[in-house]
């Protein structure tokens, strides 16, 4: 980049030319009063359908745990009936749903907008903490309360609701328009009955790279900064692993105790994974670059010494301490340990379990080479033998005390997607002509994982965001805790996004 000006003038709102009648006349129903109880409502019927999941599940048709999805499949329908009755159907394992709205020309590539309608389940212990009861879906004007009205039930309504308005209107589109809902992005069984297999759907259907560009939930995109508003569609989320860090002992009776038991090591090496985290990066490809970069051009923060750094790719160490940590490291996170029966028994095994999130610069590998590298010396010191990650790298060691690695869930960072193509453009002109002229639109990295990742086959242009203000709440986001909420206004600035976006998708040309 030259200069700042020469930047913004990159910077345009964007709304449909070739469907303005439409989109106007929606953007009316939209506005009333009506429509926006008629939304509330829908997200109210959607929350009180307890749709949780857990881990461990068992197979769709086995496990009875899933039958309140064939709850909410009903909801939908009776919800939605223009959407059944004029679009092609294709259910997945049951509870999965893939909507195909067919475009009059089919040299364009599909647009596809994703949701899940399964929720994390709500502690017992917390029950009672709960404003409104947890599955009440409760509605006071404002806030429509209960878990799964912000994630992801508010996406999966809107996106739905906004459908529906198009049909409505007779709209015709030139380009295929794909909704895709899951049913087991918050856990389920080992093996993904629902958007993995939904993927393969597609990709049998529509070839590899044969969606445009792909769109699903992220945090709430919109936030407020040193006084300029910055929109996050996320281009990239971190990879995932989780490591059981074991040690194995003989057991006996406690009254004649070795110096350390299972559990003492344990403790150690506990210690040491804690001491030496992965280092942090900060690089001139890195996604939490990126933002410092624009609000180097709009905030009057930093400090013109870190404006210059910025500007100019300099000093990138000096950078660290702008961003957050978890946005330029692998994260490591201790947050299982279980070890010993009896009090006056010696352990024969204790074990911790660490959760990993795989920054943009690491890979699965990567992390279990650290492992290695920070507990292979302890382990010689102490003379344990070592069995890691599928591997006996013990030499002349004790063979009654050992150290066992394994991992499971095992996830690389996803592919980034590049924020220079015209389709980020695009989105983020879009945002633009949605939010306001003056919103700035950085790409960033999402902590956690969605059910792109089984979807990286299908387009390289994959974006991550909940199209919203989470200034809307004063208490920001409750997704995943006590008092999930979704504002209403919230939710009718998701239903504009989606119009104005699905518009401008179809009027892109390549």
């Amino acid at each position: 980049m030259s200069s700042s000006t020469e930047y913004r003038e990159l910077e345009e709102s964007l709304r449909p030319t070739a469907n303005t009648k439409l989109f106007y006349s929606i953007s009316t129903v939209i506005d009333t009063s009506e429509f926006r109880e008629i939304v509330a409502h829908r997200l109210s019927a959607a929350v009180k359908i307890p749709t949780v999941v857990g881990d461990g599940m068992g197979h769709v048709e086995e496990d009875p745990q899933w039958e309140v999805f064939y709850e909410f499949s009903e909801f939908l329908r009776n919800t939605f009936p223009t959407i059944y009755k004029h679009l092609d159907y294709t259910i997945i394992n049951e509870h999965g749903h893939i909507f195909t709205w067919e475009g009059s020309d089919p040299s364009l590539k599909p647009l596809l907008m994703m949701a899940h309608s399964d929720v994390v389940p709500v502690s017992v212990s917390s029950t009672d903490t709960w404003t409104y009861a947890p599955f009440s879906g409760h509605y006071d004007g404002k806030y429509i309360w209960g878990r799964g009205s912000e994630d992801d039930k508010s996406n999966l309504v809107t996106i739905l609701s906004t459908i529906e308005l198009l049909l409505n209107g007779s709209f015709n589109p030139s380009r295929t328009i794909i909704v895709a809902i899951g049913f087991d992005e918050e856990g389920g069984a080992e093996k993904s009955f629902g958007a993995q297999c939904i993927a393969e759907v597609l990709l049998q259907r529509y070839g590899k790279d044969g969606i445009e560009l792909i769109f699903d939930e992220g945090v709430a995109g919109l936030e407020t900064k040193s006084g300029v508003e910055f929109a996050f569609p996320a281009t990239s989320e971190k990879g995932y692993m989780d490591v059981t860090v074991r040690i194995n002992t003989p057991g006996g009776h406690s009254q004649d105790p070795p110096k350390h038991t299972g559990i003492g090591y344990l403790a150690q090496a506990i210690q040491i994974i804690e001491e030496n985290p992965l280092p942090p990066v900060v690089s001139v490809d890195n996604l939490a670059f990126a933002y410092l970069q624009k609000a180097a051009l709009h905030c009057n923060e930093p400090a013109d010494v870190f404006r210059c750094d910025i500007e100019h790719k300099t000093s990138t160490g000096e950078l660290m301490y702008m961003t957050e940590p978890s946005e330029i490291r692998t994260t490591t996170a201790v947050t299982v340990v279980h070890g010993g029966d009896k009090v006056n028994s010696l352990p024969e095994s204790a074990y911790a379990l660490v959760n990993h999130r795989i920054a943009p610069h690491d890979s699965v590998q990567v992390v279990k080479d650290h492992y290695l590298s920070i507990l292979m010396p302890w382990a010689k010191k102490h003379k344990l033998s070592v069995y890691a990650f599928g591997k006996n790298l013990s030499q002349s060691c004790d063979v009654h005390a050992a150290l066992v690695l394994t991992s499971d869930y095992d996830l690389d960072p996803s592919p980034i997607t590049d924020s220079n193509d015209q389709r980020f453009k695009l989105l983020a002109d879009t945002i633009r002509g949605v939010f306001g002229d003056n919103v700035v639109v950085t790409p960033t990295l999402l902590l956690g994982n969605t059910d792109t990742r089984y979807y990286w086959d299908l387009s390289n242009q994959i974006y991550r965001m909940s199209p919203w203000r989470a200034n809307h709440d004063p208490r920001g986001t409750r997704m995943h805790t006590v008092d999930e909420r979704m504002p209403i206004a919230g939710l009718m600035e998701m239903v504009r996004f989606y119009h104005t976006f699905i518009l401008n998708v179809d009027e892109y040309r390549s």
